[in-house]
C-alpha cells in the first residue's frame, strides 16, 4: 500500500426520527471552517425525537462551498445531521466516516449559518466525540480559475485520453514518486473510470478532491501493471486525476483516460 497524503448524507426520509428537523437549543457551540473540536454527549444534553442526545455546532459557509463534516467517537456509534438556520435537515449520515464514524459531504445552497449536530445512532449512548469541519472547495469548478486547478497540466473531459511522460523533473508525491495531474469537472453521483496505462513503468492512479485530498487510488486493477479506478463522485466540482508510478525512480510514457 502506498503511503500518500492525502457518501454523501442523503436528504431526510420521512418517518426517521434522526432526520426530523430539530429546533436548535440555545446551547450552541461554534466551529470554524477547517477546525476541530471535542465534546461529550451526556444525559443532560438536548434530545432528538427518538430521545437520542445531541450537541449542535454552528458554522458559516458560502453558496456553492463543498463542506465535509465528520463526527467520530470510540464511545458510541456516531451520527451526524446537517441543518440550516431554518431548522431544515439538509443531510445526515451514520457510518460514511469509516467504522462507526459519521461523515457528511454537502454542497452549501446559500450563504449563511448552518449547524452540524453531533448525535448517537442509538438512544442511551453517551461519551466523548470529535467533530471536524473543512472545505473541499467550490462546486462547478469555482475553486479552479479557468476550469483548471493549480498544479495540473490541464483539463481532461470524459471520453478523452491524454498522453504524457513522467520524468525526474515532475512534481513528487509524499513517497517520492513523480506524477502528472489533470483537472476533471464532475457532477455529484457521476461514476467515472480512470485508466493509467504504461509499458515502461508500474502505473498508479489517484483521484483527489480539489484540495489534493485522496479519494481513491489503484495499482493493478487495469490488468498487468496498469491502473484503473471506478469511482462515484461525491460532489459537483473540480477533481484532480493523477497519473503516477507505483515505485519511486520510475519514469516513462503513459496514457491517461477518463470514461
Amino acid at each position: 500500500m502506498k503511503r500518500l497524503h492525502l457518501a454523501l448524507g442523503l436528504l431526510a426520509l420521512a418517518g426517521c426520527a434522526h432526520s426530523a428537523p430539530q429546533t436548535i437549543t440555545p446551547a450552541v457551540r461554534t466551529l470554524a471552517m477547517g477546525g476541530e473540536a471535542t465534546g461529550r454527549l451526556s444525559r443532560a444534553d438536548a434530545r432528538l425525537r427518538d430521545s437520542s442526545v445531541y450537541q449542535a455546532w454552528r458554522f458559516d459557509a458560502q453558496a456553492g462551498q463543498i463542506i465535509q463534516a465528520d463526527v467520530s467517537s470510540t464511545a458510541f456509534d456516531a451520527y451526524a445531521i446537517l441543518q440550516n438556520a431554518s431548522d431544515s435537515v439538509l443531510a445526515r449520515d451514520d457510518d460514511s466516516g469509516g467504522g462507526h464514524n459519521a461523515r457528511i459531504i454537502f454542497t452549501i445552497p446559500a450563504t449563511g449559518t448552518y449547524y452540524v449536530l453531533a448525535n448517537s445512532y442509538q438512544r442511551g449512548s453517551f461519551g466523548a466525540y470529535t467533530v471536524r469541519l473543512r472545505s473541499l472547495g467550490m462546486a462547478s469548478g469555482g475553486n479552479a480559475p479557468g476550469g483548471v486547478l493549480p498544479g495540473t497540466v490541464g483539463q481532461i473531459m470524459k471520453g478523452q485520453t491524454m498522453s504524457g511522460r513522467l520524468s525526474p523533473t515532475d512534481p513528487k508525491l509524499s513517497d517520492g514518486s513523480v506524477f502528472q495531474a489533470w483537472t476533471y469537472i464532475g457532477t455529484a453521483g457521476e461514476t467515472v473510470t480512470v485508466d493509467v496505462v504504461s509499458t515502461e513503468f508500474d502505473a498508479y492512479a489517484l483521484v483527489q478532491d480539489g484540495n489534493g485530498v485522496k479519494l481513491a487510488a489503484d495499482d493493478d486493477a487495469g490488468g498487468g501493471t496498469n491502473a484503473r479506478i471506478t469511482y462515484t463522485l461525491p460532489y459537483s466540482g473540480a477533481y484532480r486525476i493523477i497519473a503516477n508510478t507505483y515505485r519511486q525512480g520510475s519514469f516513462g510514457a503513459f496514457s491517461l483516460s477518463v470514461r
